[in-house]
């Protein structure tokens, strides 16, 4: 192996350990009352500062790669004052691989992930196979999935990736957990949602 390769593998490894860290604290007070909410890919934290605020008991969890999108999604938790939200740099298989034994999510939120359309990009789209299989194993039994694009293609993708895999079932009739406006949702109004929850035996 190559010293650029284990430099790398060693900074992923510090990068989870910090990661595990920030669970730990947010468990301090004990486990939430109203379960964990995590929602990648978060931007300004519009949707999932609203989504707080209505559920003040919920554990709520933003990440994104653009330092300043936390910036100023932390200026809009500090505002409202929502000790139970917390917004941070981190990506989404780091964020999920840094979460202890015991800790579980009850809804993981995809609003308008970059759907990277070229087919060269493709294997950079977060919905893999390997994404499905771990947040699977960290989500509880009839824990959501919800997926939100505009882009039809990336959409087919998810739906085909979901409905093959043995730890998800798909729920056409269920709603999205809740409606607020965005950015992406004012520009690409014409979106498509999908809905999975975690099976009995996976």
């Amino acid at each position: 192996m190559s010293d650029v390769f284990i430099q790398r593998c060693n900074e992923a490894t510090a990068r989870i350990a910090r990661l595990r860290v920030f669970w730990e604290e947010c468990q301090k007070e004990g486990l939430p009352e109203d379960g964990v909410t995590l929602e990648l890919g978060c931007g300004h934290g519009h949707w999932l500062t609203a989504y707080a605020e209505e559920k003040p008991r919920r554990l709520c969890v933003g990440a994104d790669l653009i330092t300043k999108r936390i910036e100023r999604a932390n200026r809009k938790k500090e505002k409202r004052n929502l000790p139970r939200l917390h917004f941070l740099k981190a990506e989404a298989m780091e964020l999920i691989k840094g979460m202890a034994t015991g800790e579980t999510l009850n809804e993981t939120i995809l609003l308008f992930p970059d759907p990277w359309p070229k087919k060269r990009h493709h294997k950079r789209r977060l919905v893999t196979g390997e994404f499905l299989d771990m947040l699977a194993e960290r989500t509880v039994i009839g824990g959501k999935l919800y997926f939100r694009t505009d882009h039809e293609e990336y959409f087919a993708w998810t739906m085909e990736k979901v409905s093959k895999h043995a730890s998800w079932r798909l729920l056409p009739e269920e709603k999205w957990p809740f409606e607020h406006e965005t950015y992406f949702q004012n520009i690409l109004p014409k979106h498509q949602s999908i809905t999975a929850e975690v099976k009995l035996s996976h």
